[in-house]
């Protein structure tokens, strides 16, 4: 599948900083959800610690968390990717953007999740779901497949729900991570090697 690149003409990507890992990090959550909202205050901390990390920031590029976390990112003198889809003309990417990614489906969109190194939910509605649960599955089954954390006070509900209702077992919520703080969860990612540490499993259903 083709997926283009273009650069953002709104703001200038810094340069990377040296050492470490070069590594992506997703992060998904709410467009609906904007200061004052307090769970703004968790995107704009991940966002930062992400930056604050050298690590480059991978959104979907529109408003909501998505830019709160991506301002927090250019901010800290972090690179910031956003993922636009080229049917959603009634919506513009945020100005943070330092590069743009974009898609004509949702394939192509999800493909460029799933290549990040790591991703990390949000709050979110039904996109920032089904973006985990793609994650969560390749999880299962591919040995690179990127580090998953759930971030924030309302996934354990949800992960409770699903594994009280739905056919998810300890073997599946073990692989992906819940965090209640952004530095815990930036702290898992660089204490895990992305890329191959993980056996691949079998097929769960």
């Amino acid at each position: 599948m083709a997926i283009s690149s273009s650069q953002a003409d709104s703001v200038s990507a810094p340069t990377p900083a040296p050492g470490g890992p070069a590594l992506t990090v997703a992060v998904i959550g709410s467009a609906r959800l904007t200061p004052p909202d307090p769970r703004c205050e968790l995107a704009e901390k991940t966002g930062a610690a992400i930056a604050a990390r050298g690590w480059t920031l991978m959104t979907g590029g529109y408003g909501g968390l998505m830019e709160v976390a991506a301002r927090a990112a250019a901010e800290a003198g972090g690179t910031v990717i956003g993922l636009p889809m080229r049917g959603w003309s009634a919506l513009t990417p945020n100005r943070w953007n330092h590069e743009l990614r974009w898609s004509d489906n949702y394939a192509e969109r999800l493909a460029h999740l799933l290549a990040a190194d790591a991703m990390i939910a949000l709050d979110g509605g039904i996109g920032t779901l089904s973006e985990a649960a793609v994650a969560w599955s390749a999880l299962q089954t591919e040995p690179a497949a990127a580090e998953l954390i759930f971030l924030g006070g309302g996934w354990p509900p949800v992960l409770r729900a699903l594994a009280d209702h739905l056919v998810i077992d300890a073997r599946d919520l073990a692989f992906a991570t819940v965090c209640t703080d952004p530095d815990e969860a930036i702290a898992h990612i660089a204490n895990t090697q992305p890329g191959g540490a993980r056996a691949a499993g079998q097929p769960r259903g």
